[in-house]
């Protein structure tokens, strides 16, 4: 009993120390960020825990062997690197959880880090000040009541944590598992030789930056020979997690309900959907953010039970300490620490002799460039969702990979019409062109500017019915993606482009937009748009708001 309490006396500062800073960096930081974004995830806690538990039992193991070493070489060396340890943890641990407000955001979005100057002013401010504190404590000759007071600190802490990450889990429901379903390429390229519906979405492309492009570039206007381009189109949200389920509805989401209710609510009661099944065509659904449950399991070709885990154990653990790092370390060191969340879906086991759909630009690219479509007798829908004009923006009209600092949001949008052209051009290959309905949409635009969501209400909507020929046209109606449901029927019945909307050019109209930033979608604030969907500054707030 001696020995042990010898033991604690002479390493227990240490060794609380370290469990709490280590529990903190990898296990409390990833644990709390899946609980508090449980639809930005795949994976749940059970496949989670077991690989960061043992990235903390390692690094724990290996921060109190060196405080046992230092403890044995010198008293004073022990305290020394308390000290220092002490506050990396607090200034972490105030980094992570007081100042992240003003975080950038990992949307795939190139960051511009000289505009977070004073962040990183503010971040060297709050380094500074607890070194200084604490080399005061010890300076002035009290070593030994700070190395008390890091002991209570740490125990006080990893209670607090524990506590913490509990809480988070049970009320975010952080605690159920999640179903082992794998978004796969299954029968992508499978189209009907009757009657085929096709939507490629193209993600974060304005009407207007396109109708610039098309304009400048007449090559790029004979892709959408025999479609109705829709230049004055008023989508519903500015990003794509609310967008893409009103696409399919036409029901508002207004933070009434959790978003997940409302998702499956929106599939469930999709009338375009209801209408494939009661025909019994085949539906594909080829979109990393798509809602994976039983119902999706039965009805999508392409929804199919995966293997539980990751398959690189490495690779996820190295992207989880990034993601902490993003959050946790100062400024300076976050550049360093940039992952975009969508390439964690690369991690997800596919289902056996499938591969996983991903929603970049080159890999789509080189599918079609390097497949060919097949055939078959049953009614076809296939909805594509690539990343589009969505940044990090490296892409050039080649669709070749550049670096960030050489692309441009405007170089995305000509790689997005260069693969628009060659899957339109594999359709006509396989002949499948004619007898398909084929809708080239977005989900939202972009104001292709970092972590900004404003300006975003014009996406591109172009149009083909069966068997419709003509040069490209261009529509001003006013329509709105509220319409899109009846758009959807009238394409199944065999309309033509210029027939599956009510409105018509000239026509006056207000249309409704419900705005949130992202990273903040519990505010929405609700706009009306009286004039054309390309006029930001004609749009004005109804002063309500939907807050959660």
């Amino acid at each position: 009993m001696d020995r042990e309490t010898n033991i604690f006396q002479k390493y227990g500062s240490g060794i609380w120390l370290s469990i709490v800073t280590c529990f903190m960096l990898f296990l409390y930081a990833p644990l709390e960020l899946l609980f508090l974004n449980q639809d930005e995830f795949w994976y749940d806690a059970y496949q989670l825990i077991p690989i960061m538990f043992f990235v903390f039992v390692v690094t724990c193991t290996a921060s109190i062997t060196v405080f046992v070493l230092l403890r044995k070489w010198s008293q004073t060396l022990y305290r020394i690197g308390l000290a220092a340890y002490f506050t990396v943890m607090i200034c972490s641990y105030i980094q992570g959880n007081f100042l992240t407000g003003s975080l950038p955001l990992l949307d795939g979005s190139t960051i511009d880090w000289s505009l977070y100057k004073a962040q990183n002013i503010q971040s060297y401010i709050l380094w500074i000040i607890v070194a200084v504190i604490v080399t005061v404590i010890y300076r002035k000759g009290k070593p030994q009541f700070l190395e008390k007071m890091i002991g209570i600190v740490s125990i006080c802490m990893t209670l607090m944590f524990c506590i913490t990450v509990l809480t988070l889990g049970v009320s975010n429901h952080g605690f159920e598992k999640k179903l082992g379903l794998g978004i796969t390429h299954k029968d992508m390229l499978l189209m009907s030789e009757n009657q085929n519906l096709v939507i490629l979405l193209l993600d974060s492309v304005n009407g207007y930056t396109m109708d610039e492009i098309l304009r400048e570039n007449p090559a790029y206007e004979d892709i959408f020979t025999d479609f109705t381009f829709f230049t004055n189109t008023m989508g519903a949200y500015p990003a794509t997690k609310y967008s893409v389920p009103f696409i399919f509805s036409g029901q508002w989401y207004e933070n009434d309900v959790e978003f997940r209710e409302y998702e499956a609510k929106a599939y469930a009661e999709s009338s375009l959907l209801a209408a494939l099944e009661e025909e019994e065509w085949s539906i594909g659904m080829y979109s990393g953010g798509l809602l994976a449950d039983d119902e999706g399991k039965a009805r999508f070709v392409n929804l199919l039970p995966s293997k539980r885990g990751f398959n690189n154990n490495m690779l996820f653990v190295k992207w989880q300490l990034q993601l902490t790092g993003f959050r946790y370390a100062p400024y300076c060191l976050k550049p360093y620490m940039f992952v975009y969340l969508r390439h964690l879906v690369e991690l997800k086991n596919p289902p056996d002799g499938e591969t996983m759909y991903n929603w970049d630009n080159v890999d789509f690219y080189n599918k079609i460039l390097n497949e060919e479509i097949s055939s078959t007798d049953q009614k076809c829908f296939r909805f594509i969702h690539i990343s589009g004009g969505h940044g990090p923006y490296i892409y050039n009209e080649n669709v070749e990979e550049i670096p960030s600092e050489e692309g441009s949001y405007e170089d995305n949008i000509k790689a997005s019409l260069t693969i628009t052209r060659e899957y339109l051009n594999k359709m006509k290959k396989a002949g499948v062109y004619d007898n398909s309905a084929i809708v080239v949409m977005a989900d939202h635009g972009s104001s292709a500017v970092s972590c900004d969501y404003h300006n975003t209400q014009n996406p591109i909507f172009f149009v083909k019915g069966i068997n419709e020929k003509h040069d490209l046209a261009r529509s001003d109606a006013p329509i709105s993606y509220a319409d899109l449901q009846e758009a959807f029927a009238r394409l199944l019945n065999g309309a033509g482009g210029d027939q599956i909307f009510d409105w018509k050019s000239g026509d006056q109209r207000e249309r409704r937009w419900l705005f949130y930033q992202f990273g903040e979608i519990d505010h929405m604030v609700e706009y009306m748009q009286p004039g054309r969907a390309d006029d930001a500054e004609a749009m004005y707030e109804t002063g309500r708001t939907y807050d959660r």
